[in-house]
């Protein structure tokens, strides 16, 4: 079957596991022109995330479902059992009819998005909708650093005792969020929301590190745009990465990096693991060339058992759950899937993550601007 043979039929959408809203569902499900196709049965779709125990046999039904329909369909939602579905050169190959990639996250960094460019198909994902929760994660793991809320409870609970005399004894002393200097690396949706809730709720000053965004804007949000990244983060107090994961970021700060940074600061990412060197960031908490890290994503993620991260007291880590609230599962479901279907109907989305592919794609499907 080729595109010109299913030109004005109903477009096919297929759904490995289940997206994170219900209305997302029915905006799918009420158009007369979407055909959806689950990889999971209602009864398992029912059971939502908390079927946690129940991934082997999940993920078995997605590898089925992707083998038997990945031919047919001309949008794929690219979230499998363990989150982020891996969407290789090799699947989009096996895809001919294949027009939008979608994801109910603001991550593509497991999407082949260049290979998906080259072949006209869009890649969509849920632009700034998780933006709140990221950014509220990321402001409370920088007051659980300073006031070292983590640690002392964390020894409270082992010992079952408070011992305060520690916290005074023992690195880093307790300090504010009030005054500092708070760096942002990747001033998207997730580093300007950041920047205003530290800017008017705690009085900080923000540098921003982003070849990218517009320094007249910036200056407009009340943020200073750096242009050298070692001068960002020299300056600050708290440092913020955010900015996607890509062949450009990877390791983006190092040895190198951490060493220009002051030995009283702290580093917070809640971007993507591989942003930060592993390896320089574990010798730089332990030598204390900084003063602490709080991490909601590794490399790798998950950390493997025993991995020496959890040996240090000056280190936060949370499971990749930043962008999760149940304010915010609405508008991650229903702003790609939106998206989506303005794409199929031959519209071009109002957001893209690859607008190169926008030429090919409309080639070859008739779309139109």
């Amino acid at each position: 079957m080729t595109p010109d043979d299913v030109r004005g039929a109903r477009k096919k959408v297929l759904i490995p596991t289940f997206l994170l809203h219900p209305d997302a569902d029915a905006l799918l499900e009420n158009a007369d022109d979407i055909e959806v196709i689950y990889g999971l049965d209602e009864a398992e779709r029912a059971i939502g995330l908390g079927g946690t125990d129940r991934f082997a046999l999940r993920q078995q039904a997605v590898e089925v479902a992707l083998a038997t329909y990945l031919g047919e369909v001309h949008a794929l939602h690219a979230i499998g059992p363990g989150g982020h579905l891996p969407v290789t050169a090799d699947m989009l190959a096996r895809a001919p009819l294949l027009e939008v990639v979608f994801i109910s996250a603001a991550g593509t960094d497991k999407i082949d998005v260049p290979a998906a460019t080259e072949l006209g198909i869009l890649v969509i994902n849920a632009a700034g909708a998780n933006a709140p929760a990221v950014a509220e994660h990321a402001v409370g793991l920088m007051l659980a650093l300073c006031r070292r809320i983590a640690d002392t409870d964390r020894l409270a609970h082992q010992t079952k005792k408070v011992d305060a005399m520690r916290v005074m004894q023992t690195p880093p002393r307790l300090s504010l969020l009030s005054g500092k200097t708070l760096t942002i690396i990747g001033f998207g949706f997730i580093g300007r929301t950041i920047a205003q809730i530290c800017r008017q709720g705690f009085g900080m000053h923000v540098l921003a590190f982003d070849p990218f965004f517009d320094a007249i804007e910036a200056e407009r949000l009340g943020v200073t745009l750096v242009e050298d990244l070692h001068e960002a983060l020299a300056a600050a107090d708290f440092v913020s990465v955010n900015t996607p994961f890509n062949p450009q970021t990877a390791a983006l700060i190092g040895a190198k990096e951490l060493a220009t940074m002051k030995d009283s600061a702290f580093l917070v990412n809640t971007a993507r693991g591989g942003v930060v060197d592993p390896d320089a960031l574990l010798d730089a908490l332990r030598d204390r060339t900084i003063a602490g890290a709080a991490l909601d994503v590794t490399e790798p993620e998950p950390l493997p058992d025993g991995h020496p991260l959890f040996d240090l007291d000056n280190v936060i880590l949370t499971p990749h759950v930043g962008g999760n609230a149940s304010e915010v599962f609405r508008a991650s479901s229903v702003t790609p899937v939106r998206l989506l279907l303005e794409a199929l109907r031959g519209a071009r989305p109002r957001h893209l993550i690859n607008p190169a592919a926008w030429p090919r794609h409309a080639e070859r499907c008739g779309s139109r601007e």
